[in-house]
């Protein structure tokens, strides 16, 4: 700085119009600073802390210092620095092929308790059996949801007392909403025995993965699997089932006991509720024809069970693809140098990962229905749970960003309309869910290319 001061001395008046100071001249700093400004201003603002104001510039034959800043800024090469190293929370922990194991076997998790209802079957004869069980199961994902978030929004043993008042309290109400549906409908005590076990199965599981025991709670579905697998007769199987229900009681036990004060507030649960009610808009749309067939509209596609494991199992991956798509985004804050470069990489990883994701539903679709034998109808349950599929990703994927607005309120129109078609022109349910996959995959695809694209979301 004190060159910059003593030259106009050394020179006089015979400083030439807009010479422009050599490195040796420019503030401590600024020649750095020069080659990675992003535009005039930074410049600027540099000079005038450290004191080198427009009588300064006057000095270099410029009228002020923004526009000596200003040449300075057009004749300085960008050199910007590389990016410094950065942690990113959503990179995979340990090698590829141990978290891929772990979400491939969350899948299978997903998946495997739909033996159960193989071991029920003589119940699922009667239609107001398989009607409690497939309500009371609707109704059980939105409880599981809506516990799973607000036990994640905790840590250590304030998550652990979460996901066991969440046993406590919620397996009572759904026990007694359960009980009322198989009253309503005339259902009888085995029925309703088994929904209500159904609803402590679910949320004791729910705490159980939460919690990251996986393999533990697949130890668990081992006697029921085993005894379904082997095609032993349904009372032995009710028997196995019973004991891998008694292992994930244990299991949920040991690993939700000495949790301390949640500390859970009104407004804790009122975030969770968007999650909750996503849990059973989804379970509606998918159990549509199902529930549809009760009502009298015509018994769904005999591929439909297939297709919903395939879609259970999915669902591992799914979660996969969502912490890759979490930490993309974070990757790019930190590499991307314009907002459309940053939205252009985050489009890009959106497709690429929802392509991957389609692709592996596609293949499990096409072995369960593959494995279930030809039916009529296959191909239109291939093409709508591969849709609702698609449509279910793009939406956790949106609500792992806190989007939770648009898609509850886009799979409510969806199912609403549904409905209301269903009940008014009485056509082929599997049709109308077809068509109600096609525009609820859509709209939320427009959506999340929108949303999805922005910074301001990856934050």
């Amino acid at each position: 700085m004190t060159e910059v001061l003593t030259l106009h001395d050394e020179l006089g008046d015979d400083l030439p119009d807009g010479l422009v100071p050599d490195e040796t001249e420019l503030p401590d700093g600024l020649t750095g600073l020069l080659a990675s400004a992003v535009d005039p201003l930074e410049v600027t603002a540099a000079l005038e802390a450290e004191g080198f104001g427009d009588r300064a510039a006057h000095r270099y034959g410029f009228d002020d210092v923004f526009t000596l800043a200003q040449r300075l800024y057009d004749t300085s090469v960008r050199r910007p620095p590389r990016p410094i190293a950065f942690d990113n929370p959503w990179a995979r922990q340990g090698p590829l092929w141990k978290t891929g194991l772990r979400y491939l076997l969350r899948g299978v998790l997903f998946g495997l308790p739909g033996l159960g209802y193989v071991a029920a079957g003589p119940l699922l004869a009667h239609r107001s059996g398989g009607l409690v069980l497939t309500l009371s199961l609707v109704l059980c994902w939105p409880v599981s949801q809506g516990v799973a978030a607000v036990a994640y929004s905790r840590e250590g043993g304030a998550r652990k007392r979460v996901l066991a008042l969440g046993i406590v309290l919620g397996t009572p109400l759904l026990a007694l909403v359960a009980t009322a549906l198989g009253l309503a409908v005339g259902s009888g005590p085995a029925i309703i025995a088994v929904a209500c076990a159904q609803s402590f199965y679910l949320l004791a599981a729910t705490a159980a993965l939460v919690m990251g025991a996986e393999l533990r709670l697949l130890a668990c579905l081992l006697p029921g699997t085993a005894v379904t697998l082997a095609g032993l007769a349904w009372q032995f199987q009710v028997f196995g089932w019973a004991l891998t229900g008694l292992c994930v009681a244990a299991l949920a036990h040991e690993r939700t006991r000495g949790g301390s004060d949640p500390g859970v507030s009104w407004i804790m649960l009122g975030r969770a509720a968007p999650y909750a009610a996503f849990g059973l808009l989804a379970g509606g749309l998918l159990t549509f024809t199902i529930v549809a067939a009760y009502g009298g509209y015509g018994a769904p596609a005999p591929a439909t069970s297939a297709a919903m494991v395939a879609l259970s199992i999915a669902m591992g991956p799914a979660e996969w693809l969502l912490t890759a798509f979490r930490a993309r985004g974070h990757g790019l804050l930190h590499t991307s140098r314009t907002p459309r470069s940053f939205a252009s990489g985050a489009r890009t990883a959106f497709g690429d990962l929802l392509a991957r994701f389609l692709l592996v539903l596609a293949l499990l679709l096409g072995t369960a229905i593959g494995v279930a034998g030809p039916t009529s109808g296959e191909g239109r349950v291939f093409v709508c749970f591969l849709l609702l599929g698609g449509a279910l990703v793009v939406a956790l994927m949106l609500q792992s960003f806190g989007r939770t607005a648009a898609p509850v309120g886009l799979c409510a129109g969806a199912l609403l309309a549904e409905t209301a078609v269903l009940m008014t022109a009485a056509p082929d349910p599997g049709a109308v869910q077809l068509h109600g996959a096609v525009l609820l995959f859509a709209a939320l695809l427009a959506y999340a290319v929108v949303v999805l694209g922005r910074a301001t979301t990856h934050r």
